[in-house]
């Protein structure tokens, strides 16, 4: 009669946990343009194509917990496959990131293979028209990973 105890062999287990290597870079940029404006000055200075989503982001918003919609524009890079978002903080539903509200827009990038940060911010920085451009660390936005996923 076969002993089981001894026979079976303990099982092994393996976890396998892949990390998710999408990087993000999130840019506030504080200008007076309207947003078509922006993306044009973006598209004519970074030599992208900016265009307007027919989709909206949704967000929860913190209080009311009610949907909020945002319009946003998007491109994406065949070349250098990066994607580009503009959003706009402030639009008729609601604020994008409320704890940001100085801010008037969100230029993000997914995996940037475009354009070195620092080389980036100067030449969004000389655009006539725009204010300030501040750099955010990604763990800010998480809900940004729903829009550019």
């Amino acid at each position: 009669m076969p002993n089981f105890e001894t026979d079976m062999a303990k099982v092994k287990k393996y976890e396998l946990v892949l990390e998710d290597e999408t990087t993000l870079e999130v840019f506030g940029v504080s200008s007076a343009f309207a947003d078509y404006r922006l993306a044009w000055e973006f598209n004519q200075c970074l030599n992208i194509n900016l265009t307007k989503s027919n989709e909206v982001f949704e967000v929860r918003s913190n209080k009311a917990k009610d949907l909020i919609t945002f319009r946003y524009f998007s491109f994406f890079d065949d070349e250098c496959l990066t994607r580009f978002y503009l959003i706009k903080n402030k639009q008729e539903n609601g604020v994008f990131h409320a704890e940001r509200p100085m801010i008037d827009y969100f230029l993000v990038l997914r995996e940037n293979y475009s354009f070195e940060k620092e080389i980036l911010i100067q030449k969004i920085r000389k655009i006539n028209g725009i204010v300030a451009v501040f750099d955010f660390p990604e763990e800010e936005f998480e809900m940004i990973a729903y829009l550019t996923s």
